[in-house]
């Protein structure tokens, strides 16, 4: 953070510069003006973050100096330095939200009172700005990104800053949570493939169940669903495959079979799937699971007597007459004409 001293006694401002370690507040090491008219120029150019101010200056005094900041700059932090602490100034800075009044002369109280006060400002700040950018979305991919390669020591540092933000302002609004739910879905969405409609339903429970938390509890709630991200292993695509056909294989006598109730049961998108599966075996989902279907209804023609109706429902058809298409337009005949083919050949 920028830090301007505004103190027409040079002493005085080579004191606060010297004695007041800076640098341990997370502040620059300061510059200074001597009057108010020369702070408000280098205010317009450099935009400090804090400002510490005498109040009787030459020129434009402190009072004068505190109105316009209060005016033109109100996200700087002013605190006053003064060997004069009387009743006028002290409403004044209420009145202009002042953030701290210490009394010349600066002796070590003094310059450690001061020195707490802009660590306090500095931690609220730092936690607004923190707060912000996560409301802002700024860390959602980095979030996820830590997930997908298992960063415990980025995650651990970021919610170590969540933790401290929890002690400096009020947590209550959804909105934070919503954000920081996000990296997870988007990590599921992205990394697992998972279904849309899954992701909905996971997202929906994610915040119910944040919300449900006591206030101080959420961070470690937080942060346990991150680790339990980072736990899962992505799915190996041939792995995924052969789930998908040992499912067909499986159930293709059922008529509900599809993309979609693969995609169900695995937790994962069906565009995903069916690009997936044809990378990896040239055909499309629907041609295999129909491939399927015709094969075990060839067998069935070829071996048993059960009727062609009967075998249409056995090998996934609900309407035996768009069995009988699907099976003329693969096969170049009808089912009756294939069992008349080669019932004697296989018998």
């Amino acid at each position: 953070m920028k830090v301007l001293i505004v103190d027409d006694d040079h002493m005085s401002c080579q004191c606060l510069r010297q004695l007041i370690d800076w640098a341990s507040l997370g502040c620059e090491e300061p510059i200074c003006a001597f009057n108010g008219a020369e702070a408000l120029k280098l205010i317009e150019d450099r935009r400090p973050d804090i400002v510490v101010s005498d109040v009787k200056m030459p020129v434009m005094d402190g009072r004068e100096l505190c109105r316009q900041i209060y005016e033109k700059y109100p996200d700087i932090n002013l605190f006053f330095v003064s060997a004069y602490g009387d009743f006028e100034t002290a409403q004044m800075a209420l009145r202009y939200h002042v953030k701290g009044y210490v009394l010349k002369p600066l002796d070590g109280d003094a310059l450690l009172t001061l020195q707490d006060m802009i660590r306090e400002t500095a931690i609220r700040q730092e936690s607004a700005s923190f707060f912000v950018k996560i409301c802002g979305d700024e860390y959602r991919d980095v979030l996820k990104c830590a997930i997908e390669e298992k960063d415990r020591e980025m995650v651990d540092c970021f919610f170590h800053r969540v933790e401290r933000l929890q002690e400096t302002l009020s947590l209550e609004d959804i909105g934070l949570w919503q954000h920081l739910i996000a990296p997870l879905i988007d990590y599921r969405n992205t990394c697992l493939k998972m279904d849309y409609g899954l992701l909905f339903e996971t997202q929906r429970r994610l915040q119910a169940e944040i919300m449900a938390c006591p206030v101080s509890e959420r961070t470690a709630w937080l942060r346990g669903q991150f680790d339990q991200a980072m736990q899962q292993e992505k799915p190996d695509s041939s792995l995924v495959v052969w789930e998908m056909q040992k499912a067909i294989q499986e159930r293709f006598s059922s008529p509900d079979l599809d993309i979609n109730m693969l995609a169900r049961e695995l937790s994962m998108s069906p565009v995903y799937l069916g690009r997936l599966f044809l990378e990896q075996t040239g055909m499309k989902v629907t041609d295999y699971i129909q491939e399927k279907r015709l094969r075990f209804a060839c067998e069935q023609l070829q071996h048993s007597v059960r009727p062609v109706k009967e075998i249409a429902g056995l090998s996934g058809y609900r309407d035996a007459g768009y069995f009988n298409k699907v099976f003329r337009r693969s096969m170049n005949m009808t089912p009756g004409e294939y069992r008349e083919k080669y019932w004697h050949r296989t018998d």
